[in-house]
């Protein structure tokens, strides 16, 4: 380019023209592509707030997506650094839309929500404002594991359309990472640097070893013959491992597993595998699961050693149209294991589903897991401080425990 040229005459500055951009087909094209977001070149940005966005066959296919994400509000602790009016604890409040600077972003998060989540059925402000705030933080974090689900499973050259040539995805860099105000905004951390539910879920979407399922026709009924059920083993270690794949198929109702599968998976060659594919009728009524919305599957990759499982959940229908049991969550136990970290062991009486642990002190640090599906009646989950803490006990450290289940509550 001649501004460019201009200012760097000897070209020794790399840049690229725009983002997104065609590469080299662009230069080819005197830097002024024909069609900036063709899926064959360079890299792609990809928003569309209108669809179902943990559909992952509404994603384009494409060589790098240079940019993608949805909106969540961040937390009511966060709101309540900017005012402590209870008129401001509404999801359309004058607060909330001045600070939202993307048109119809609030109307648009709203649409997102109730597509695949139940909605508050609470009459107490501070409590159904405090509930869409976590409904918004579940949405952004599926639909980031969603895409990030979809450009993985197509990144080896194997993987390649024959029929189109898409394919090859070499990356994923989703919009944004941090907060500059309290607001509405495509963040993972708020602006206080404490962790929405997508960062929790950004830790392990781009793990060397990761587990994709896909039900194909998506959200298929118990009674299509054609639908079938694929778990995919994504790898990018390079050392030769084997580990172990254990795949259930549960109901929200009882702990006990309906169908158990065990797998082993090698680590030695990067690319994609098969694991297995299912029949997905046949699959359900093997588990007597008689609908879609009865069950669902959770697989975990398990590594040799004392690394925990990365363990993956696939719905077969929309969370929203689940049957949700009280979980009782509650804390037993808070133990402290360093000065920085505390270890606090959770009981439940069911499964829970999109499990999301706070301290309301004000400690800033971040959990091990977070925004999780409990399917064992106890877990212990280490919180890490920023900083030395002291007094560890259960009223200085008051952990507030959130399921999905808390949202159908009156």
């Amino acid at each position: 380019m001649a501004a460019v040229a201009e200012v760097d005459p000897n070209g020794s500055r790399p840049f690229v023209p725009s983002s997104p951009s065609n590469g080299i087909e662009s230069i080819k094209e005197n830097y002024t592509a024909q069609n900036p977001q063709d899926p064959l070149f360079g890299d792609v940005h990809y928003y569309n707030y209108f669809m179902d966005t943990w559909n992952p066959d509404n994603y384009p296919i494409v060589r790098f997506m240079s940019e993608t994400g949805v909106e969540s509000m961040p937390s009511i602790e966060t709101w309540q650094q900017v005012s402590n009016s209870t008129k401001d604890w509404n999801f359309m409040s004058a607060l909330v839309q001045n600070r939202e600077h993307h048109g119809s972003g609030q109307q648009e998060m709203m649409l997102q929500i109730e597509r695949n989540l139940p909605l508050p059925v609470t009459n107490n402000t501070l409590t159904k404002f405090t509930q869409l705030i976590y409904l918004t933080q579940i949405n952004q974090a599926m639909t980031l594991k969603t895409v990030s689900d979809h450009c993985r499973l197509n990144s080896p050259v194997d993987m390649i359309n024959p029929n189109t040539s898409q394919g090859n995805t070499m990356g994923l860099m989703y919009w944004q990472l941090n907060d500059i105000w309290q607001a509405p905004t495509w963040s993972s951390i708020e602006y206080e640097l404490k962790w929405k539910m997508a960062h929790y879920y950004a830790r392990h979407m781009y793990s060397p070893g990761y587990l994709v399922m896909k039900l194909t026709p998506y959200l298929s009924s118990v009674n299509d013959p054609t639908a079938r059920l694929w778990l995919y083993y994504v790898n990018e270690f390079v050392n030769s491992t084997l580990n172990d794949v254990i795949c259930t198929v549960n109901s929200l109702d009882k702990f006990d597993s309906r169908m158990i599968m065990t797998y082993t998976v090698s680590t030695g060659s990067p690319g994609v595998e098969l694991v297995d594919v299912w029949i997905y009728a046949l699959l359900m009524e093997q588990s007597g699961c008689s609908t879609s919305n009865q069950c669902l599957m959770l697989c975990s990759l398990c590594y040799l050693g004392d690394q925990p499982c990365e363990q993956q959940t696939i719905f077969f229908a929309r969370p929203k149209d689940y049957q949700l049991y009280n979980p009782n969550l509650r804390t037993i136990s808070i133990r402290q294991r360093s000065s920085t970290e505390i270890d606090f062991t959770i009981n439940a009486d069911n499964p829970a589903l999109f499990v999301w642990l706070d301290l309301s002190n004000g400690v800033s640090g971040y959990f091990s897991s977070n925004g999780f599906h409990m399917f064992e009646p106890e877990i212990t989950v280490t919180f890490k401080s920023w900083t030395s803490l002291t007094n560890i006990d259960s009223a200085n450290f008051d952990l507030r425990i959130t399921s999905l289940y808390d949202v159908t509550k009156p």
